[in-house]
């Protein structure tokens, strides 16, 4: 019995520094996918001219699939992606960039887009670079800490 708690405290330690790793790889993913997104985007405004709620359903991003599945995104395309960004973006700065992002489509004509996207795109960059340098420095410590916690916690039961 000692045995099997001594196993589960650790387990428990390593699954949430497995958590908080994680956390870190998700972040990364979602922002390759925004960056791919605004790419995507800077591509079809300007030679599809097709209305941004096509736009946006034509788009395999999560965050286009999320917006498009809102009830109001007929009648608000912009709002319903701006509140897919927040459900799927955890950091406060990365929804920050996407509000910002989402609120500057279609509020002017083809270049005043296609300059809004490369700005938030330089943006999108900069966040990418400080999530990929953040996942690189924390995933092990994070993973460490928790068998760290774990054993601390069965010494302290002992």
């Amino acid at each position: 019995m000692r045995l099997a708690g001594s196993v589960l405290l650790i387990s428990a330690g390593v699954i949430w520094g497995i958590g908080r790793s994680w956390e870190l790889h998700t972040r990364v993913g979602l922002l390759t996918q925004l960056e791919a997104l605004m790419q995507w985007l800077m591509t079809e405004i300007p030679y599809s001219a097709r209305p941004l709620p096509e736009l946006i359903r034509a788009s395999n991003s999560p965050f286009c699939r999320e917006a498009a599945e809102e009830p109001g995104f007929c009648t608000d395309p912009c709002g319903a992606l701006a509140g897919a960004g927040a459900r799927l973006l955890r950091v406060q700065k990365d929804r920050e960039l996407f509000r910002d992002f989402a609120a500057g489509l279609g509020a002017s004509g083809t270049e005043g887009q296609l300059g809004h996207l490369r700005l938030c795109m330089a943006r999108a960059r900069q966040h990418l670079t400080e999530a990929r340098e953040a996942q690189r420095e924390r995933s092990r410590l994070y993973i460490g800490l928790g068998v760290l916690f774990g054993l601390g916690a069965w010494v302290l039961l002992i």
